[in-house]
């Protein structure tokens, strides 16, 4: 007899809207790739108001190839781990996958929040926003490990 998961509907919806979320990540790192090339261009090929727009934000090469490494690397941890929500959603003897991948977001978050916060010398409260899918992915995960061990 298979027992019922009782973090399914969380782990199969913020699956969903993690998948949903890697794919505009992937989108993220593509724009910022672009914006490498163009900070690449010499200042006297750029459109003089688009020059002085970059110098005043503080873009860098460096900090655009920064950004689109992170969007990529958390595109494709976004879409892995959603896969595997949405997938071993009803599965608790897979919970432990999706337990792992919960925490890892949550860890791999964090470390993007200090790295922005850092780099940009701006604290937002978007980084700490970033974490609710995770999390809940993660509480999803943890009633279903809890389910497994109690059997």
């Amino acid at each position: 007899m298979e027992q019922r998961a009782p973090g399914k509907g969380l782990l199969k919806v913020t699956g969903i809207l993690l998948i949903i979320g890697g794919v505009f990540c992937i989108l993220q790192s593509v724009y910022s790739s672009a914006l490498v090339s163009m900070l690449s261009l010499p200042k006297e090929e750029l459109a003089p108001n688009t020059a002085a727009i970059f110098q005043e934000m503080g873009l860098t090469v460096q900090k655009a190839q920064l950004s689109a490494a992170t969007s990529s690397i958390q595109g494709i941890l976004y879409l892995v781990a959603g896969i595997f929500g949405v997938r071993n959603c009803n599965k608790i003897e897979k919970s432990q996958i999706c337990f792992a991948c919960g925490i890892f977001l949550i860890i791999f978050v964090l470390f993007n929040t200090v790295i922005a916060g850092v780099i940009s010398k701006v604290w937002s409260s978007a980084g700490i926003a970033a974490l609710t899918f995770p999390v809940l992915y993660f509480m999803g995960a943890l009633k279903n490990r809890q389910a497994m061990q109690g059997k």
